[in-house]
């Protein structure tokens, strides 16, 4: 597991060749609000999918300040208490037949996320509008109340969170496309907001403050 995530990283390290004029920085994030959509339940093999949360990130940057930057971030998404998923849901005598999970309180998704910010349009070397992709791995934490119905009867029980992911028991894939605007407010300092989805869920408002330090 630990390998794999090895991998990712230096991949997409290959991939963002350095410029003399970059400089390094940090960067913190705040998503105050994600949602499922319908189609989040593909990823997860589910029927049915209703969950909300929040996110926080920080981490190292590389950039331009009046261009682009990439960077690698930890990322910890909550996922609400009594989030649901629903799993082989089948109709029966005795009602709703199927597998049934609820959030309990602190289960969180954590991890580790490579991003690229690329703008396509600037105004005044102040201002710019692009598109953000991230990839990276992440882990499921926390309990889950489990409920097996069956035409016998039903059997609950209490689960770690990494069953909530059935493709994997081990890791969860971390994706995001987002639309952002980004400003510079002071030396060194840009401000990004903007929306789109970021797995499991989608936000329509997220907020990202990179510092560029100085190159000396």
């Amino acid at each position: 597991m630990r390998k794999v995530s090895l991998v990712v990283l230096a991949v997409c390290f290959a991939a963002s060749p350095l410029r003399a004029e970059d400089q390094w920085g940090i960067s913190v994030g705040l998503t105050p609000a994600w949602h499922t959509a319908a189609p989040s339940r593909q990823l997860f093999g589910a029927d049915q999918i209703d969950m909300t949360g929040s996110e926080v990130r920080f981490g190292v940057v590389r950039g331009d300040l009046f261009e682009g930057d990439w960077g690698i971030s930890y990322v910890d998404k909550s996922i609400h208490e009594n989030s649901t998923l629903e799993i082989d849901r089948a109709a029966c005598p005795l009602g709703t037949c199927g597998t049934f999970y609820r959030t309990q309180p602190q289960t969180r998704l954590s991890g580790v996320e490579f991003h690229q910010f690329l703008p396509f349009k600037t105004w005044k070397e102040r201002v710019q509008l692009g598109l953000v992709g991230a990839v990276g791995v992440g882990w499921l934490r926390g309990n889950a109340d489990k409920r097996m119905a069956t035409e016998q009867g039903e059997v609950r029980s209490v689960v770690t969170a990494d069953e909530l992911f059935p493709p994997s028991t081990s890791m969860v894939p971390l994706m995001k496309l987002e639309l952002a605007g980004t400003g510079i407010v002071a030396p060194g300092l840009k401000l990004r907001v903007g929306g789109g989805f970021s797995m499991p869920g989608y936000y329509t408002f997220g907020i990202t403050a990179s510092y560029l330090v100085p190159n000396r």
